[in-house]
């Protein structure tokens, strides 16, 4: 994923303000898509500092999802997709199988999962976690 997250970075370098992802209500630069992946990269991080440590996601698909995808591969852990349209009782299956250390959720995933809330991060705390983290880089994992 290093590879990925370097050709990101000169994307972002190169061509920095023009549209990297886009849906039918915003648009995110290069700039701002590398900012964004960073900032909940070094979050997972702080949040668990293991390396290869596992992080569900379950979520619609959706510039947020996106994001995460991003953010958990370049955190170092290892990212756990989870089906958002799936029942709780397989939601929970697929935590008490994988032991994530932290699932990030939309609402449609906040409602479906069933677990403590310090364990959920939801796509509504991007924004501050953003603002928190925006100029920092998460630290680089050799494995």
């Amino acid at each position: 994923m290093l590879l990925s997250l370097e050709l990101l970075n000169n994307l972002a370098q190169q061509h920095g303000d023009e549209i990297a992802i886009e849906d039918a209500a915003s648009q995110v630069s290069y700039t701002e898509l590398v900012t964004a992946v960073n900032a909940l990269a070094v979050a997972l991080q702080v949040k668990d500092p293991t390396p290869g440590s596992r992080v569900g996601l379950c979520a619609a698909n959706s510039m947020e999802y996106i994001v995460s995808m991003l953010a958990i591969l370049a955190a170092g852990k290892v990212l756990v997709p989870m089906n958002c349209h799936g029942t709780s009782e397989q939601m929970h299956q697929i935590l008490v199988d994988t032991h994530p250390s932290t699932i990030i959720v939309d609402d449609l995933g906040n409602e479906l999962i069933k677990s403590e809330d310090e364990l959920k991060l939801p796509f509504s705390q991007f924004p501050g976690l953003v603002l928190t983290y925006r100029d920092q880089v998460p630290s680089h994992i050799v494995v």
